[in-house]
């Protein structure tokens, strides 16, 4: 007789129901093959967080210090494993498709909001078929101007662009600051551009070289070119002013009615987990986001660290996705 944790992944439209059938058999007392013992028991062996990028970058940092700490918090060795392409779908497609056990997690940031609006070949519905475990890390984003550009605030970017057509770096198409650009365009009338860059590290080269009249992108790589003077710094797009440069405004500072954005990351398992190892992960996740040691590693790598419960994380996510469909569709952004 088969128990929850050897169970295969099941049709998506089905698994969130047969999450919460297993459930209410564990609750309830029945027989279901020692559930319950195994649950407790849970985790019996090593966990796998694949990542979707490259090794090296700021998400590697970020899934390398929390996976540290939760192998702690959870008894058992934690391995990251890189699966980088397609803008994140391969990794992603990995964790959708494989065994709903919980010993195969993912650390995903905004893709999971963007790349279902501008990508016609996603194999996974970002969220029927992940459910979070924990909201780890943003970054905001910053938009800086190439010195010989004659503007020296966001509003005089704002006023030239309504004047005449301007380029701008982002770490590709379909990405967040691709997506933000056309929404600051849409929202001011500006003519903006997208020259999309394959990451942030090549945007910010040719930024820096004069390639592009500005760029939206991460803010962490940017800093040392803002104090350098390469870049100058015109807003920020986060909540509050960053700690990396805080003589940057903030866009919400300067335009009340523009939204805020964050690039965000966090841990996903396949939605149909058993819910007794989604509460193990989510305890121990947040067990981990909890420690001071943590937050301060995130923080010291240009990363915010606001706490969220997974419901309120998921609403974000169906939030973004929503906001980044209307820019599509009302910038008619060709889909790739």
């Amino acid at each position: 007789m088969g128990h929850v944790l050897s169970v295969r992944r099941a049709d998506p439209a089905h698994r969130p129901a047969l999450a919460r059938r297993r459930a209410t058999l564990l609750l309830a007392g029945l027989p279901f093959a020692g559930t319950a013992a195994r649950a407790q028991a849970w985790p019996e062996r090593p966990l796998k967080l694949i990542v979707p990028f490259p090794a090296g970058g700021g998400a590697d940092a970020a899934a390398r210090t929390v996976a540290e700490r939760l192998a702690a918090a959870l008894g058992q060795s934690v391995v990251v494993d890189y699966r980088p392409g397609a803008s994140g779908n391969i990794g992603a497609e990995v964790v959708a498709r494989g065994p709903a056990d919980g010993y195969t997690l993912l650390f995903a940031n905004e893709f999971l909001a963007t790349n279902p609006v501008m990508f016609t070949s996603v194999r996974y519905d970002s969220l029927r078929d992940f459910v979070p475990v924990a909201r780890v890390a943003s970054t905001p984003a910053a938009i800086a101007s190439h010195p010989s550009l004659p503007v020296k605030t966001f509003g005089d970017l704002v006023a030239l662009g309504r004047q005449r057509p301007l380029n701008y770096a982002s770490p590709g198409v379909g990405t967040g600051p691709h997506l933000y650009g056309q929404m600051i365009a849409l929202a001011t009338g500006a003519q903006f551009n997208n020259v999309p860059y394959k990451g942030s590290a090549p945007a910010t080269a040719d930024a820096i070289g004069g390639q592009v009249d500005f760029i939206i992108s991460t803010l962490a790589p940017m800093v040392q070119h803002l104090n350098s003077g390469r870049l100058r710094g015109l807003a920020v797009t986060g909540a509050r002013r960053a700690a990396l440069a805080p003589d940057v405004p903030t866009l919400v500072e300067l335009d009340p009615s523009m939204s805020r954005y964050d690039v965000w990351y966090g841990i996903f398992a396949p939605s149909a987990v058993p819910a007794p190892v989604l509460a193990r992960l989510q305890q121990a996740a947040a067990q981990v986001m909890r420690e001071p040691e943590v937050a301060a590693k995130l923080r010291a790598a240009g990363f915010d660290v606001e706490p969220s419960t997974p419901a309120e994380f998921t609403a974000e996510i169906r939030a973004d996705l929503e906001r980044w469909a209307r820019v599509q569709r009302e910038a008619k952004i060709p889909k790739e």
